[in-house]
């Protein structure tokens, strides 16, 4: 086994008694078999998947990757994965299988992620406040309680609801009115 697998397993085995909500990104994302091999290791919940972007690589990574259906996490990035008809080609194909819709945890940190999930019933988004500006996070004003915020009651996805893409799609208004 390489040095670098032997640090994987350590840094499995430390972050174990933590009872993280997942333990994600924890090797190259098509490196199944060592995936598969850290899984048999450890207890908690693996989230996979993020950089994979194809229905194709989903079927490798149920086939390969060693993911439990029953605690670990589907990280599909649906602006990645050719949009949501290739996103909901993935989580009809992996629930086919078995997984259940709560394993599904979008990636992306965005209002467009919490719309899927809402209108899919998957198990949540991810919500980044720092990477992706000026579309990331939720609406200026909403509220998390337990872990739970719901959507914007405006029609469409809701950015214009966040003060810095307000700005950001005024200045491309203004830009292209010049």
């Amino acid at each position: 086994m390489s040095q670098g697998f032997q640090q994987l397993l350590a840094a499995a085995s430390m972050l174990a008694p933590f009872d993280l909500w997942w333990f994600e990104d924890i090797c190259d994302p098509l490196d199944f078999g060592i995936q598969a091999r850290v899984v048999t290791t450890y207890p908690g919940s693996i989230a996979a998947g993020e950089a994979l972007f194809s229905l194709a690589e989903a079927r490798l990574l149920d086939r390969y990757g060693g993911l439990r259906r029953d605690r670990d996490i589907l990280e599909f990035d649906p602006v990645h994965c050719y949009g949501p008809p290739g996103f909901v080609q993935m989580v009809d194909y992996l629930t086919a299988r078995g997984w259940p819709r709560r394993a599904f945890w979008p990636h992306g940190g965005d209002l467009f992620c919490l719309h899927l999930v809402a209108t899919l019933g998957l198990g949540g988004a991810e919500v980044n406040l720092l990477s992706f500006q000026p579309l990331c996070g939720l609406t200026d004003g909403a509220e998390v309680l337990a872990g739970y915020t719901g959507l914007p009651q405006v029609p469409g996805i809701g950015f214009e609801l966040r003060s810095e893409a307000e700005r950001a799609f005024r200045a491309l208004m203004t830009d292209s009115q010049s």
